[in-house]
């Protein structure tokens, strides 16, 4: 099961290489007149610089893994080395000299140069385990990185689809803000038609050009919070490019049925943080394993071969070779290894506390996801109920002061009861979508079917 969850990682790098060369930053948007949210999540996904610091790590890792699986191999190394001796006479002037000073440095006059090759060969026999171990330590260290690879690749898919959503209701409340400022303008026409003959006062007149400037207004910043929300849309995206785009409004869904029950245990299966941790817990008990036996024998057979070349006359070229097994056991360094066990064991403490801080962090999530989830749901449907009934209330305040039988007042309610039902029901529909990607999320399922 493992090497298959290992299989599935390569395959969401490779995926991701893939895509880098598929999704360029500049060929998503310019040109682009509508950006769906598919574009955006795949855009986000080749562009996503931290996504790109994630594979390195792997590739790093990777490296690694097999730096320790060297240790199995033969070990070859040649050493050449050239050597020049000078050995003159000393001459000490008139001074005396000992006997013992004489023979330390002889009345001689040499000079001669060794130029010699020494290749040696070793191969591990057994080690108890320390070698066996950390490759085990460093095959952990390459799962943590991809399980941290596909944590970035989901936090890098929530990320884009908050803000496909954040944009979608942007551009929602544009639309409101623009149909608010033109029924703002026929209703101050139509004022001034009834003032013209005197069926209106000049307060209704006043009041409809308050209204008109106030709808501006709101058109004008709400100009400005959709053009904004493509910026930011862009960044996440990696493109930096313009934002002259729309986004596709996503209005037909159907909300989610949900079981915490069932999204817990979904969690706890699927989640990469999770994953993650317990590799790492499994890295740093290699860890252990390999220093706890720090002080234990490495045994190995290994040889070498020395040819020396000199000019000393009559000795010419030396050959000399050796063979045979060898055992290096350090049972003492100073308590160095003592102290590296300690510090394992405190680092695989931390690596299982740490998953069940984690196991704890995502239970409270995805309870938080389902609540939202719940809520957002509701403020569709209650929001929805009002935008209806908003528009009805506006119809009869309309017919009411076209028959003189209310005010530009009643009339004024009505239509800004009606934009703030608009805006409340975009809003509702945007924490919705929103709320579902944060519980996809969070229940580890979020990158279905969009990473191939």
């Amino acid at each position: 099961m493992i090497y298959i969850r290992k299989i599935v990682i390569f395959s969401a790098v490779l995926a991701l290489m893939a895509a880098s060369s598929a999704y360029p930053a500049e060929a998503v948007i310019p040109g682009t007149a509508t950006l769906t949210l598919d574009d955006c999540v795949k855009a986000a996904l080749a562009n996503s610089p931290k996504l790109q610091e994630a594979v390195s790590n792997v590739d790093l890792n990777k490296a690694g893994v097999g730096s320790a699986k060297s240790a199995y191999l033969p070990q070859l190394s040649t050493t050449a080395s050239y050597l020049h001796y000078d050995t003159s006479k000393v001459a000490f002037g008139s001074f005396a000299i000992s006997s013992n000073v004489a023979n330390a440095f002889p009345a001689v006059d040499k000079r001669y140069e060794v130029l010699s090759e020494n290749t040696a060969v070793s191969q591990l026999i057994w080690d108890f385990g320390q070698t066996l171990n950390r490759i085990k330590f460093a095959n952990e260290t390459l799962s943590a990185s991809q399980y941290e690879f596909l944590e970035t690749q989901e936090n890098t898919i929530l990320n884009s689809e908050k803000g496909y959503f954040d944009a979608m209701r942007a551009q929602l409340l544009l639309e409101a803000a623009k149909d608010n400022y033109e029924m703002m303008k026929v209703h101050l026409e139509r004022t001034k038609g009834f003032f013209e003959v005197g069926y209106r006062q000049a307060y209704d007149v006043t009041k409809d050009e308050v209204n008109v400037a106030n709808a501006n207004l709101d058109l004008v910043t709400a100009k400005k919070n959709f053009e904004m929300s493509k910026v930011t849309l862009n960044n996440i995206m990696g493109n930096t490019g313009g934002t002259a785009y729309r986004v596709v409004e996503i209005g037909d869904f159907k909300p989610d049925e949900i079981n915490l029950d069932e999204a817990l245990k979904s969690a706890a299966s699927n989640r990469v943080e999770l994953s993650k941790l317990q590799a790492r817990a499994r890295a740093a008990q290699a860890d252990l394993a390999a220093k706890k036996k720090g002080n234990w024998p490495v045994i190995s057979v290994g040889g070498s071969h020395q040819v020396s070349d000199t000019s000393t006359p009559g000795v010419g070229n030396v050959h000399s070779w050796n063979a045979g097994p060898q055992i290096s056991w350090p049972w003492f360094d100073g308590f160095k290894t003592k102290s590296d066990i300690e510090a394992a064991q405190a680092n695989l403490k931390l690596a299982q506390l740490g998953i069940q801080d984690e196991t704890l962090n995502i239970a409270l999530e995805v309870q938080s996801a389902v609540l939202s989830l719940g809520e957002s749901k509701e403020r569709i449907t209650a929001t929805g109920k009002l935008l209806q009934q908003s528009k009805e209330y506006l119809d009869i305040s309309n017919a009411r002061y076209e028959e003189g039988l209310g005010s530009i007042i009643e009339v004024t309610d009505a239509e800004n009861s009606l934009v703030s039902a608009r805006q409340g029901h975009a809003s509702a529909i945007a924490d919705y979508l929103t709320a579902s990607a944060s519980y996809q999320k969070s229940i580890g399922v979020i990158s279905q079917g969009i990473v191939k």
